[in-house]
């Protein structure tokens, strides 16, 4: 048995849509929410112009670090038309290979990579092998989405935190190292606010975007007794910088228990796809 769901953003972010389909397993259970999912009207926030909001948006597009970009007017459509051919390839890195990539770092003399995420490690990768694929120097910007962990309540929303990543040198001659750590510990955290008060922008692929999911419960669900195999989450509607999904794998049996690896989901133009799956073949073997 399969399960999908389509799901806007305006509804939620990814984990709210992990969330909810959680949420609605119990009910089919037939267990009912502990509490209320109704949320209490938020305060009225004093009202802005349209100039003075305008204004404050373009000022911070005009920014580099800023992770949206303005598109043409879409009116009651749900995505942009893109002028490129986006496609969408999944695959996976077994926990022995995401033990193998810190291996590499220690091997190093990098006693701090343990501190570095299996996520931070998947984008540094993969930023530098876009780079190492592209006729330039690579995206010098990348966004990165996480999960804020405060959520309050089980009620939908849009609480991911949204920071850019920026470098001045050639990323495909850099160290994977040196990209995990600046994605980890020197990120620009974003004010939310003028994403709420701009329409007709994207983010997802405005820059090279990299979205953490390892810490949704995506295998939370139940259905029958049973939990999930396999999950996969995608994303319509991006840019041409394309956007890059980690998130925790399926069960695989390591020989000492149950180990996960990671799921990653990219979504590029077709020609930027191919070449980095052939420079992760090269160095992963991946399919």
């Amino acid at each position: 048995m399969s399960l999908g769901l389509s799901w806007a953003h305006v509804l939620g972010d990814p984990f709210s849509a992990s969330a909810f389909v959680s949420m609605w397993a119990q009910i089919m259970a037939g267990r009912v929410p502990p509490k209320s999912l109704h949320e209490p009207e938020p305060e009225p926030e004093p009202e802005k112009s349209e100039t003075e909001t305008q204004t404050r948006a373009s000022e911070s597009v005009a920014g580099n670090l800023y992770p949206i970009k303005r598109v043409d007017p879409v009116g009651d459509h749900w995505q942009f038309p893109n002028n490129c051919n986006i496609k969408t390839h999944t695959f996976q890195f077994t926990k022995k290979q995401l033990d193998q990539m810190a291996s590499n770092l220690r091997y190093r003399g990098i006693r701090e990579a343990a501190a570095v995420s299996h996520f931070e490690v998947i984008s540094a990768t993969i930023w530098k092998l876009l780079a190492k694929a592209s006729e330039d120097s690579g995206p010098g910007v990348v966004t990165i989405c996480r999960y804020n962990g405060q959520r309050e309540n089980e009620t939908a929303s849009n609480d991911m935190v949204l920071s850019t990543a920026e470098v001045d040198f050639d990323v495909s001659k850099s160290d994977v190292w040196e990209l995990s750590t600046l994605i980890a510990d020197k990120r620009k955290d974003v004010d939310e606010k003028v994403l709420s008060e701009s329409s007709d922008f994207i983010m997802y692929g405005a820059n090279l975007t990299f979205v953490d999911m390892e810490e949704a419960d995506v295998y939370g669900l139940k259905l029958q007794g049973q939990k999930p195999v396999d999950v996969n989450y995608s994303i319509n509607g991006v840019g041409e910088q394309g956007v890059v999904l980690v998130l925790a794998g399926p069960e695989e049996d390591s020989g000492r228990g149950r180990d996960r690896g990671s799921t990653v989901t990219v979504v590029l133009p077709e020609n930027q796809l191919e070449k980095l799956m052939n420079e992760l073949n090269q160095e992963w073997n991946l399919a």
